[in-house]
């Protein structure tokens, strides 16, 4: 194994008559332990920083919609579970006799509340679309 001491690198041969280059830093040149950064990983004892100025940051909030006009708005029906259909849907037959499409919404699925036909619920209604709606509350049974 070679020691540090003994091993070094060969120079290049230079010509006399053009200028000699200037000594560049790179980690395949052995250099002095002069420099008390010589052989030491970056994550350890980083080099000293120049003289910057501190970067500032830019704080950006988003607004909230005024309270007068909120996102969407929606209706908000109440009615009766007529069919279960997968993946969390069913048919919903609303208190005006309307026939909608209404899917689980997620505080009703992540708190696994048990929705069965013949159960009474709340339902949201788009604007956009009212064939379809997110039931998001299971009434008490009057029973």
């Amino acid at each position: 194994m070679l020691s540090s001491s003994s091993f070094q690198y060969r120079t290049p041969f230079l010509h006399p008559h053009l200028p000699s280059p200037k000594p560049t830093l790179s980690p395949f040149t052995l250099q002095s332990n002069s420099n008390p950064h010589f052989r030491n990983p970056s994550f350890l004892k980083p080099p000293p920083l120049l003289d910057t100025k501190p970067l500032q940051t830019l704080l950006v909030q988003a607004k909230s919609p005024p309270a007068d006009r909120p996102s969407e708005q929606k209706w908000v029906f109440e009615g009766l579970i007529t069919e279960s259909l997968p993946n969390g849907m069913f048919r919903v037959r609303l208190d005006n006799e309307d026939l909608i499409l209404g899917y689980v919404s997620g505080k009703i699925r992540k708190n696994f509340v048990r929705i069965l036909p013949g159960d009474r619920v709340k339902v949201e209604v788009s604007r956009y679309d009212s064939s379809k709606g997110r039931i998001v509350y299971r009434l008490r049974s009057s029973s």
